[in-house]
């Protein structure tokens, strides 16, 4: 963004509204405009400033600069005028700005007759060219680009174990798992902060080294989790359904037991290694944190690459198919339909 531009919004209490909305008050005050000129006779096209009041571009450039210092100049240090032209009826001033012995250029806009300072002017058919291409529908992406094939597909899927995105992920993620079974590797991994919130007990372990979004709880049940997956792999999506279902953040330290049990889950087990294990455990996690360079839930890669598609299974089904050499026979098998692209998650 224009260095003038974040100084107005500042200085002024300028509070930008959503795109949409903006654009439709363009698009009012323009018509209004409009209106008006037809009713009293007058022609939008007759210049507003005339040769009695349009200053000099030697005179424009001086009351820019005296205005623009005497406002800004203690914020952003030097202030120069490099080039000043005319456009669209209005001066186009190019300046440099130097502080601290670094030089940047910033172009703002002044009105001829020196009246109206312009930080950034927006460009109407531009931002109505960009609202259309926004408007205009896409197909979702089911695979990401340039997927590397491989015998084994791969997949490593990065949440926070009460992040609602994630858990629609891994809503998605499950049939697929007991659609292809053992024809793919799909780990569960966890996104771990660190001094998150100050780093105190109510969020982290380890005074501050591994925290979690939603609080200690939800560390604790990452950890739960990880641990599952290491000692009792194949009983740990159908875990993962039920306690996502059944439990919250709020009650899963004692709910997570009574769904393990349902799936005759070895809880001690579980209970031993986050005693014991935690800390070396979210330490891998930060490593593949780092190593993917991932900050938010979710997080889908694929073979290495990074998932960019939608979340329902048949999206899910069809991206990870598309990573193998050979797409085993179940890859055939539908899931339902597919659904647009998303790029909500938690954290980021």
């Amino acid at each position: 963004m224009k260095i003038f531009r974040k100084l107005f919004k500042k200085f002024h209490k300028f509070h930008k509204k959503e795109d949409d909305h903006w654009l439709i008050i363009t698009v009012i005050l323009l018509l209004c405009v409009t209106v008006l000129a037809l009713a009293l006779g007058q022609s939008l096209t007759k210049p507003a400033v005339t040769m009695a009041n349009k200053l000099s571009a030697e005179q424009a450039s001086k009351k820019l600069n005296d205005f623009l210092n005497q406002m800004y100049g203690q914020q952003i240090g030097t202030i120069t005028i490099k080039q000043i032209s005319e456009e669209s009826g209005l001066y186009k001033i190019l300046l440099t700005l130097t502080n601290q012995g670094k030089t940047n250029e910033d172009t703002v806009y002044l009105s001829q007759d020196g009246k109206f300072f312009i930080p950034g002017p927006q460009d109407i058919n531009q931002i109505l060219a960009q609202q259309n291409q926004q408007t205009q529908p896409t197909a979702p992406s089911t695979s990401p680009q340039n997927l590397p094939k491989q015998d084994t597909v791969k997949v490593e899927m990065f949440t926070m174990s009460y992040c609602p995105y994630g858990n629609q992920a891994e809503g998605g993620i499950i049939p697929v798992t007991k659609l292809l079974g053992k024809k793919i590797i799909i780990e569960p991994h966890y996104v771990i902060y660190e001094n998150y919130q100050g780093g105190g007990v109510d969020y982290c372990l380890a005074k501050g080294k591994y925290c979690s979004m939603h609080g200690i709880a939800e560390l604790n049940q990452d950890v739960r989790e990880i641990c599952l997956y290491k000692y009792q792999p194949t009983k740990f999506w159908d875990y993962l359904e039920l306690v996502n279902k059944n439990c919250n953040v709020q009650n899963i330290e004692t709910c997570w037991e009574n769904e393990a049990k349902t799936l005759s889950i070895n809880t001690s087990q579980i209970k031993t290694c986050l005693s014991k294990e935690a800390e070396t455990l979210l330490a891998k996690e930060v490593e593949l944190n780092k190593k993917y360079n991932v900050s938010g839930s979710p997080a889908v890669f694929i073979n290495g690459t990074e998932y960019q598609g939608g979340r329902a299974p048949e999206d899910y089904k069809t991206a990870f198919c598309n990573g193998f050499k050979t797409a085993p026979q179940e890859c055939s098998q539908k899931l339902g339909t597919t659904s647009s692209a998303t790029t909500d998650g938690c954290g980021g």
